[in-house]
């Protein structure tokens, strides 16, 4: 199954009625500062690996340092990672360009790239793309953040072994 967090109640409507039911979208927790939100957000993922044999996460990209936004995910990755170590939970992260290499053959695949990679693989209706963002010309999230964990989960369980 794979889940994401949406605020737009709409969003959440596409999902629950885009005809495949391994896609769930959650509301996003409310939160009040940021420190909550971390614990809001690293809880719920932890909710949703508890019991797994493995879990596989997406690594830090080396050439994102100066991105807004990056230090907030690093910070809350961080503390998902402790919450899964002091519970046992075994994981494993791979960089974004190991990734997309898996995927496409190449380590610096687009966004476009990347999903016609998935729609090449999966038994997904060929309008994924048009039932969760219908006013979107190009793939962006949640689409693109699905394609990276439906490509993430298959490398840890096929590039491991």
């Amino acid at each position: 199954v794979l889940y994401y967090l949406s605020n737009n109640e709409k969003q959440q409507q596409l999902s629950a009625r885009c005809g495949v039911s391994n896609i769930v979208a959650e509301r996003y927790p409310e939160w009040n500062c940021e420190e909550e939100r971390h614990e809001k957000l690293a809880s719920w993922a932890y909710r949703i690996v508890q019991g797994c044999d493995e879990v596989y996460l997406e690594g830090y990209a080396f050439a994102t340092a100066a991105q807004a936004g990056v230090r907030s995910i690093a910070e809350n990755t961080g503390l998902l990672k402790h919450k899964m170590w002091k519970n046992k939970v075994p994981f494993n992260s791979f960089p974004p360009t190991v990734i997309k290499k898996f995927a496409t053959g190449k380590g610096n695949a687009n966004k476009e790239v990347m999903y016609e990679a998935f729609m090449a693989e999966l038994l997904t209706p060929t309008d994924l793309k048009e039932r969760l963002t219908p006013k979107a010309t190009k793939v962006k999230n949640p689409i693109s953040d699905l394609v990276d964990a439906y490509f993430i989960a298959k490398y840890g369980v096929e590039g491991i072994l």
